[in-house]
């Protein structure tokens, strides 16, 4: 090991002690319950699930009557808790989870219509024509800045154009519930073959804990999703549906086609999650949309600019923040971790400035935060934003909010 460098085990530590003194405000990230924890189970790591289709007892290694069994239970309970038909649970990520889809059902030269990254989009399609192999058009979803929210008239009319083999609703921004059923309604009236897919990614605990919205119900012919987020189980993807042919191309897609190896060890702790929002955690999403809800208000009273003001902020676990005169995004989000603040920066539309901040409060209300609690969070926060709270200051107000919550929730 070269000179001066900290050890792999220091480092780790050193990053507990230092995450653990901090409120994590990161949107895409969370905290698991002890009991998915534990059942993130070592020995599966070293063991294979391959297998082609969506059957898991035509695995291609001996060893795995339990193993089946497990995947089969896991499988069942997302469909429980989603009122799903079919539920994938190989894909080791979000981003595997959303392009199975244009994998399986598009073909070279269709269109695939998402947000861009000004709308605060995954930009699943727009990513993969960065690879010379995929033949695709990325096209824009319409945007209403106003409203944040896609714009119907005009998405219908780009449809009608332009009939992508796949429209992608979901944002990395998610404020308020997509229209769905009116998209699903236009795609009927046209006559297109459009399919209609939900990326949940970032509201998939919302959607779970009954706050958020239905898409399935609603019309999309599957969600897509990362299985972590608000959703806070362990990292990997998730795809579920209605359709039995869309299960199986979809299925095929995933593996062989984009994996041959599930890494096993997530699907015990995967199982858990979906029990504990079936269970103790139904309540949970209300408490995190109050939460943001709470903060965005504060924040506002304290002088920073929150988007959708007009629309009551947010009905998510997110917070969008327009720096405006503050600075620009980038040099505030790093004064944020200054202080001991974890946010990050992102892109909003160019009638919103262009770029902006953006809180998820879900981890820090995992760890016990309260609607109560806003004030001083917004407080620190726009102490930090308008340079009036040194980070020293900062960090003992954060550590002090910390310590109160923590000694609530024991």
């Amino acid at each position: 090991m070269p000179a001066g460098t900290a050890s792999i085990t220091g480092l780790l530590s050193a990053h507990g002690r230092w995450r653990a003194e901090c409120w994590n405000l990161i949107a895409s990230e969370n905290l698991p319950g002890l009991d998915v924890d534990r059942l993130l189970v070592n020995e599966l790591s070293h063991r294979y699930g391959d297998y082609d289709g969506i059957d898991p007892s035509r695995s291609k290694y001996r060893g795995n009557r339990y193993i089946v069994q497990m995947e089969q239970a896991c499988a069942e309970a997302a469909c429980r808790l989603f009122g799903a038909v079919y539920a994938e649970i190989r894909p080791l990520s979000g981003h595997i989870a959303g392009i199975a889809p244009m994998m399986a059902l598009a073909r070279p030269g269709d269109a695939i219509a998402e947000l861009d990254q000004a709308a605060v989009g995954h930009r699943l399609a727009a990513k993969m024509i960065n690879c010379p192999l995929v033949h695709i058009r990325a096209l824009p979803l319409p945007f209403d800045a106003e409203t944040f929210n896609v714009d119907v008239t005009r998405t219908l009319e780009l449809i009608e154009r332009e009939r992508p083999r796949i429209v992608i609703l979901g944002s990395s921004g998610f404020l308020f519930p997509h229209p769905v059923a009116a998209i699903r309604e236009g795609i009927r009236a046209l006559g297109t073959s459009t399919i209609l897919q939900y990326d949940g990614s970032h509201v998939l605990g919302l959607i779970a804990g009954g706050v958020f919205q239905k898409p399935l119900e609603e019309g999309a012919d599957l969600i897509t999703s990362s299985s972590h987020k608000t959703l806070g189980g362990p990292q990997g993807g998730l795809i579920l549906c209605n359709d039995l042919s869309i299960a199986e191309a979809v299925g095929r897609a995933v593996q062989p086609g984009l994996q041959a190896n599930h890494h096993l060890q997530r699907i015990p702790a995967l199982h858990r999650t979906f029990e504990e929002w079936m269970t103790v955690r139904r309540g949970e999403a209300a408490r995190v949309v109050e939460t943001a809800q709470a903060l965005a208000g504060e924040l506002d009273a304290a002088g920073i600019p929150v988007v959708a003001k007009h629309l009551g902020y947010t009905r998510s676990h997110t917070v969008l923040v327009q720096p405006g005169r503050l600075g620009a995004a980038g040099k505030l989000e790093l004064a944020l971790e200054e202080g001991n603040v974890i946010a990050g920066a992102c892109k909003l539309p160019q009638a919103l400035g262009g770029e902006g901040l953006r809180i998820g409060v879900q981890e820090f209300v995992r760890r016990g935060l309260l609607p109560s609690d806003a004030g001083e969070v917004a407080a620190v926060i726009a102490g930090i934003l308008k340079g009036d709270l040194a980070p020293e200051d900062a960090r003992k107000r954060v550590r002090a909010l910390i310590d109160k919550v923590s000694a609530r929730a024991q």
